[in-house]
């Protein structure tokens, strides 16, 4: 019996989702139970909105990735590059059913929230996965989550609390079809070794995402800037 797959893995949280130690050790842990890895593109996909953290600018988090992705297998997979590089919030909704009232309903409803927000530093670590990916670690969610539930509460959602169904990661490579775990997993202890990141997040973005020829793009339509005071 196959994997199933879902956007929800691990599908518990970890004991702390603010200590990066137990997220690390949790998503690996969760990673190493797999029974096969999954083709990521096998999903029907629709342009859509998202709200996203794009870090397709950030120096640290580029090369993080790109240090994983050396001791990755070298074939079976499509390697994300450094301007698809992204932490999904979650997505607001396919482009064909959202009106563009309740598009800028949305937006403004999230900026008075950023409004509030104070710039937060996240920890990348290296690596674990999920049946569809090879991906880093983050911590600590706290921040993350609070964002989570400013987007869904503006999108009309009435959903459970987040740690239900939000794994907050950032992906570094799409597995392109069913195969074997065992040399991703491997290669996630390996990359273990490699030094964690950490980088200052100040800003929310409202993206239109597509796929084409195995990867994600989009075009930002909001740059939202967290404008809470930081503590002295």
């Amino acid at each position: 019996m196959g994997t199933p797959y879902s956007s929800t893995f691990p599908a518990t949280p970890p004991a702390d989702p603010d200590d990066p130690a137990s997220v690390a050790q949790h998503d690996q842990a969760a990673f190493e139970q797999i029974e096969r890895m999954l083709c990521h593109w096998d999903r029907p996909h629709r342009r859509s909105y998202h709200w996203m953290i794009t870090l397709d600018q950030d120096p640290r988090a580029i090369e993080l990735s790109q240090r994983c992705q050396a001791v990755l297998p070298g074939d079976s997979l499509d390697l994300i590059p450094p301007e698809s590089l992204h932490l999904t919030i979650r997505r607001l909704g396919y482009v064909d059913d959202v009106p563009s009232d309740k598009l800028d309903t949305a937006v403004a409803t999230v900026n008075e929230h950023c409004q509030g927000t104070t710039p937060f530093q996240l920890h990348l670590l290296p690596l674990a996965g999920s049946p569809g990916a090879l991906r880093l670690s983050v911590a600590p969610w706290s921040p993350l989550l609070s964002l989570h539930r400013a987007v869904s509460a503006a999108s009309g959602y009435e959903e459970a609390e987040p740690l239900t169904l939000y794994r907050p990661h950032v992906g570094v490579a799409y597995s392109s079809r069913v195969q074997a775990p065992a040399p991703f997993i491997t290669a996630t202890r390996e990359a273990q070794s490699l030094p964690p990141a950490e980088i200052a997040i100040s800003e929310l973005r409202l993206v239109e995402l597509h796929r084409t020829d195995h990867q994600y793009r989009w075009q930002v339509l909001e740059r939202l800037s967290f404008a809470g005071e930081t503590m002295p």
